[in-house]
């Protein structure tokens, strides 16, 4: 038989388990939710900018930069939920960096077209 004491403590390791696993569980939600917020703020300004060129804006140095801070910093906490993804978005700043240096075949093979990522961000709400 079962001490009443024993079956206590083992009952109330029980339930700090189950702690640990919802405090890791909303732990890991904020993360996403980081990812999200961050990659989002870098496809609209991406898109913005993308929209600007077509209606006749000329190019700018300073937007393509601070395009490409964007897709870096939201690579930072996608990489505990996506290494590849983070991956892809970290290359994506670089295309930034310099946009000129790439072309069509060379964005499709890296996957870093925007509707590509903005697919794959749309996925990550389902994590």
């Amino acid at each position: 038989m079962v001490e009443p004491v024993a079956a206590f403590t083992l009952f109330d390791k029980v339930l700090a388990g189950l702690g640990l696993l919802r405090e890791e569980k909303r732990r890991r939600n904020r993360k996403i939710d980081q990812a999200l917020l961050a990659l989002y703020a870098a496809i609209a300004e991406t898109r913005t900018y993308l929209l600007e060129r077509r209606e006749g804006a000329s190019r700018s140095r300073d937007k393509e930069y601070a395009i490409a801070r964007l897709w870096h910093k939201a690579s930072v906490p996608l990489r505990e939920i996506d290494t590849e993804f983070a991956d892809r978005c970290f290359i994506k700043g670089g295309y930034w960096m310099e946009p000129e240096a790439w072309d069509e075949a060379q964005i499709n093979q890296k996957r870093i077209a925007i509707d590509a990522v903005f697919e794959e961000t749309r996925s990550l709400l389902s994590k």
